[in-house]
Order: C-alpha cells, then structure tokens, then sequence
C-alpha cells in the first residue's frame, strides 16, 4: 500500500521498500542472469571447441566473450549490494 500523503513527505515507499531498491534489484538480476548466460554459453562454446564468434580469432574471442560475461556479473551482484 501507498503511505498517506501529508503534504510534507512524497510517496517515497510502496509497500516497505524504497523505489531504488526495486530497480537496483531488477537491474541486478538482469545483468547477473546475462552475465552468467554468457559466461555459460562461451564455456560451452570453448568446450566443444566450436567457434565463439565467426570471422574473428578464437583466442580473443573467447577472452573477450568471458570478460564481458564477468564484468556484467560483478556489475548484477554490485546491484544488489545497493539494496
């Protein structure tokens, strides 16, 4: 429920919870669920040594991929340190 309005407060609260930590708990567990996909996917990739990405070098790719699969992990779990 929405706290009363008094004139002097905004409505800040819905239900006990602050509006930010709604949204930083959305954006964490999409950048976390992403991240881990991605780190899934290329372990997958990598294991069945099929290519990460076409047309490029499958060393940098896979380095890359697995980067940007951690670096949106940490980014998910920062997000949910915010909470």
């Amino acid at each position: 429920m929405i706290e009363r309005y008094d004139g002097l407060e905004r409505y800040d609260r819905v239900e006990g919870y602050d509006m930010e930590s709604v949204a930083a708990v959305f954006a964490g567990t999409a950048f976390a669920l992403f991240g881990a996909a991605l780190l899934i996917w290329t372990g997958a990739r990598a294991l069945h040594r099929a290519p990460v990405l076409h047309g490029v070098s499958p060393v940098a790719s896979t380095a890359l991929t697995t980067l940007f699969g951690v670096v949106f992990l940490v980014l998910g779990v920062w997000c949910f340190t915010l909470v």
